[in-house]
């Protein structure tokens, strides 16, 4: 019987390595059931917020996100000090997506001279990444802008399709000259509800894409007792996917996406219903069945980028605080 126990707990020991010890503990919110997830990318977007600036408190964080999350990339919006920050994901064995976000809404139209600003605004951290750490340079195309939208006659018009296109070319062009050899993936955002008709961007010959797909409630906010098609909204992510590899076939691509709940609301449900689930119960449910989601049906999904790890952020009509965070 001893014998047996023993064999039992060696046995939990090689499944937990292997990472095929079962999901990550209940009062832990994560997408990813395992550090070990072989290639698929286990991503969440983390705000700094100085931190880089600590170096020990910084690796403390990477490293929590790391065992306790299974989260092995980070995304980041800006980055202040990035010497501690690569010396942190070396140490730990993870990586980086660094998020090229910057532009002016005050005169941003897609031209070319915005994409040698995006360049020149960047080329100072640039040139201090350690391309072993750095997943992908993420490039923003800020379509959802309304200043943006309103210069070039709405987001739909001839003028945006080309000046995207165009605009496309020339940052995946310019990064390859300033920063060879790290992937470069550009945004694709089809809408909140869908109304987006971007042009496709393969002529720019990106490495990959990462697109933006929230799932969003019926007439009732899904829960717990939902199945995970309902509360995921699989329907709806299958028509993203579908508009998507209609343009790119089976290029690699990042799915982003967040969740928060509406118990975190004590009046009536938030404006903002892009990702909104009824409670953690359901956001917890639903972080594991939209990384299966992707994972076992779409081979070209690379990963995921989970908004946000630490995200707590006011957003809709009335604005609202929303709980994206994991943390």
């Amino acid at each position: 019987m001893i014998a047996v126990h023993r064999a039992l707990i060696v046995l939990a020991l090689l499944l937990a390595a292997a990472g095929l010890a079962g999901d990550a503990p209940g009062d832990v919110l994560t997408p990813y059931r395992s550090v070990r997830s072989g290639d698929f990318l286990r991503g969440a977007t983390l705000e700094l917020d100085g931190l880089d600036r600590d170096p020990a408190a910084l690796e403390a964080r990477l490293r929590t996100m790391r065992d306790r999350y299974h989260i092995g990339t980070v995304g980041l919006y800006r980055l202040d000090a990035p010497d501690a920050l690569f010396a942190a994901l070396d140490r730990l064995g993870m990586t980086a997506v660094i998020r090229l976000e910057a532009y002016d809404p005050d005169s941003f139209a897609f031209t070319e001279a915005d994409a040698d600003r995006l360049i020149e605004r960047y080329e100072p951290l640039l040139s201090r990444l350690d391309r072993a750490r750095v997943a992908y340079l993420a490039v923003n195309m800020p379509l959802d802008d309304p200043r943006v939208q309103a210069r070039l006659g709405g987001v739909n018009t001839p003028l945006s399709v080309d000046r995207q296109t165009a605009y496309a070319e020339a940052v995946v062009a310019r990064l390859r000259h300033t920063a060879p050899g790290l992937p470069v993936y550009l945004g694709v955002f089809y809408g909140w509800d869908g109304g987006y008709q971007p042009p496709s961007y393969r002529s720019a010959g990106a490495d990959g894409y990462f697109l933006t797909s929230y799932s969003y409630p019926g007439t009732a906010v899904p829960g717990p007792a939902d199945g995970d098609d309902t509360l995921i909204d699989a329907a709806g992510r299958r028509a993203v996917m579908d508009r998507f590899r209609a343009q790119y076939g089976d290029a690699p691509v990042v799915v982003e996406y967040g969740l928060h709940t509406a118990e975190h609301h004590p009046g009536p449900r938030p404006g903002q219903t892009a990702g909104l689930v009824a409670d953690r119960a359901a956001k917890a449910r639903a972080l594991a069945a939209t990384t299966r989601f992707y994972r076992d049906t779409y081979p070209s999904v690379r990963g995921t980028m989970y908004f946000g790890f630490n995200v707590y952020k006011s957003e809709g009509h009335p604005p609202a605080m929303l709980d994206f965070g994991l943390a």
